[in-house]
């Protein structure tokens, strides 16, 4: 994926929640704005923060792969 095209989704996901608040409609809401609205937010993108982001999105992939399932009754 473009990193400027990330930033500039995670710029719009951002202003939209900081208007919006913090509610799960909200953020939902905010994601769908962000994926139909990023190109108004290219300006403010920064294609080094876009490269941050799609590195950490990648990293968590990894990790939940690699996490072990536990039954949902045993505890510790």
């Amino acid at each position: 994926m473009n990193p400027l095209k990330v930033s500039a989704m995670f710029a719009a996901y951002v202003w939209f929640t900081e208007r919006e608040g913090n509610s799960v409609m909200a953020r939902r809401e905010a994601a769908s704005f962000a994926c139909s609205n990023w190109e108004s937010f290219l300006p403010s993108a920064h294609e080094g923060l876009g490269r941050l982001l799609i590195r950490v999105a990648r990293v968590r992939k990894r990790d939940r792969k690699r996490r072990k399932k536990t039954p949902v009754g045993i505890a510790g």
